[in-house]
């Protein structure tokens, strides 16, 4: 089943490549238009709307178009195509369903066909427009044709600025070089996290080698990369009971008898235990 839906949309797209966008049967369900797209359609077998205004409609069908432009201008509804089989006549209005108004209407501008409706007509931005494609008297048929745009849509056309409209065709002078701009290196001291352009104001403090451990004695508070030269000064013999690993300048302050004379074995008690001991290195020459 699934693969007989997946075809048939596919037939319905292809179709509407090929034969164009068709409108609605009515003002209420006009269908909506894009700029360079091909519409086509048929009139044969629709009910007339009976809805008069500008010159007279006649008796035959119509198919309804909606569109509302980006940017002011003209746009055309040309149906100056061999597809097109019947006299058209083709009616543009602004407003809504209900309280149409009249703006323009063609009958056979066309050249080729002699008989067909090429319409152009003056729109302003944001204002919704409905295109009604009829018959002149009672004629109906089939059509086809296209609907093209002249709009100035305005809009900042630089893509380099912070409010680029990739929509806009006429520049109206206010593109954005500040608001998205800022220093886009994340080590810099001035870092813009929400910069989209990097413009080149980044600031990086200046690099002083020295000790950068404030516990060390030559500690440079100054000091922004530590190269290695910190001095910590303590007793660096192994053997002494007050060594210090962390200290690498000795300051003559080991102690290689300890507090407590005779505790051999440095557990804070002397006892048989020392006495052993101090018995075992007896006579050992310490030089």
């Amino acid at each position: 089943m699934k693969k007989y839906v997946v075809a048939l949309l596919s037939f319905l797209f292809i179709s509407s490549l090929i034969f164009g966008q068709a409108g609605g049967t009515s003002c209420s369900n006009a269908v909506t238009l894009s700029c360079g797209q091909t519409i086509s359609g048929s009139t044969l077998g629709v009910l007339p709307d009976n809805f008069d205004s500008g010159n007279f409609e006649g008796t035959a069908g119509q198919l309804w178009y909606t569109f509302t432009p980006l940017g002011s201008g003209t746009v055309e509804v040309s149906l100056c195509n061999n597809n097109t089989n019947y006299d058209t006549r083709v009616h543009a209005y602004s407003g809504s369903c209900g309280n149409l108004i009249f703006i323009a209407e063609d009958d056979d501008a066309c050249v080729n066909p002699v008989f067909a409706s090429d319409l152009v007509f003056p729109v302003t931005a944001g204002v919704t427009y409905f295109i009604r494609v009829g018959g002149s008297f009672s004629n109906a048929g089939t059509y086809a044709g296209t609907f093209s745009c002249n709009l100035a849509i305005l809009g900042c056309t630089n893509p380099l600025s912070c409010n680029f409209n990739p929509v806009a065709n006429t520049n109206d002078g206010s593109c954005d070089f500040s608001s998205c701009y800022g220093c886009k290196y994340a080590n810099a001291l001035n870092y813009d996290p929400t910069a989209t352009f990097d413009d080149g104001s980044c600031l990086f403090a200046a690099i002083i080698p020295g000790c950068t451990n404030s516990a060390a004695s030559n500690y440079n508070a100054n000091a922004t990369v530590d190269n290695g030269t910190c001095l910590y000064a303590g007793c660096t013999n192994a053997s002494a009971y007050n060594y210090n690993p962390i200290a690498n300048v000795d300051d003559g302050s080991c102690d290689l008898i300890g507090t407590c004379f005779g505790d051999m074995n440095q557990d804070g008690v002397i006892t048989i235990e020392d006495v052993m001991l101090f018995i075992a290195t007896f006579g050992t020459n310490c030089n």
